[in-house]
């Protein structure tokens, strides 16, 4: 197509279709920049949103954590004073653990190993006969191991089994009543559970009055020995003046 004095319009056409590009470059790259920043924005908004929820729940898991806590500690005191009522542990007549075990078979007993003697705890109804039930039965405590069982400082009786623990949450359980098994892990806390039931005041001053009773009783033989030497050395002062005045 040419113009009036027949010139070509080609080079003018093309210098338009570049304008047309480039403003719709511009365009798009302005839609593009609108687009983007509005989504940044918002997710922007919902990061610091997330933030805000992650910090709440960071403080409800703080408070969580000092409730536990102290419950806790009201669980561990409401134990003890439990375990201070407890009547005195009794000193077993035999040391062997094997010979005493058929002799507490009319409920739940917990022994004490010393080495040189055996002390045990005719454990009541109630909490404390519960909570030693519960370690019974969490099967998820238990994983049985190769070798002897370890020996144990403590041992809880039950009418159907007996639990032996060790240092280190390690033990044995014997479903037939016998002193020994294989070694098993036993569920933390049940060892210082037992070891509790030892270290009440009751246990504690009832242990500091057999001394106290040995130590008076030994302070009497002695008294008693040297109030007899001296009746047999003032007798025997009189029998040789007697044989001066005869003489």
């Amino acid at each position: 197509m040419r113009m009036g004095k027949g010139k070509p319009m080609r080079r003018a056409s093309v210098k338009l279709n570049y304008r047309m590009v480039l403003c719709i470059a511009v365009l798009v790259l302005l839609l593009l920049t609108i687009i983007f920043g509005g989504l940044f924005k918002s997710r922007g908004s919902k990061i610091a949103d997330l933030n805000s929820q992650i910090e709440t729940l960071n403080k409800d898991k703080d408070n969580l954590s000092a409730q536990i806590g102290a419950l806790t500690q009201e669980n561990q005191t409401l134990q003890s004073s439990i375990t201070a009522t407890l009547p005195a542990a009794k000193t077993a007549e035999t040391n062997s653990i094997v010979d005493l075990i058929p002799m507490l078979n009319d409920g739940v007993y917990v022994v004490q190993s010393t080495g040189s003697q055996l002390r045990y705890i005719s454990v009541p109804k109630g909490y404390l006969q519960d909570k030693l039930g519960e370690y019974r039965d969490d099967a998820s405590g238990y994983a049985a191991s190769t070798g002897d069982a370890p020996i144990c400082q403590y041992y809880v009786l039950f009418t159907d089994r007996v639990i032996g623990l060790a240092e280190g949450d390690t033990g044995f359980v014997s479903t037939d009543r016998s002193a020994t098994g294989s070694t098993s892990t036993i569920p933390s806390g049940f060892y210082d559970f037992v070891a509790s039931f030892f270290n009440n005041s009751s246990n504690t001053t009832a242990s500091g009055s057999s001394s106290g009773d040995s130590s008076s009783s030994d302070s009497s033989s002695d008294s008693s020995s040297d109030s007899s030497a001296s009746d047999n050395s003032s007798d025997s002062s009189a029998s040789s003046v007697s044989a001066d005045a005869n003489a």
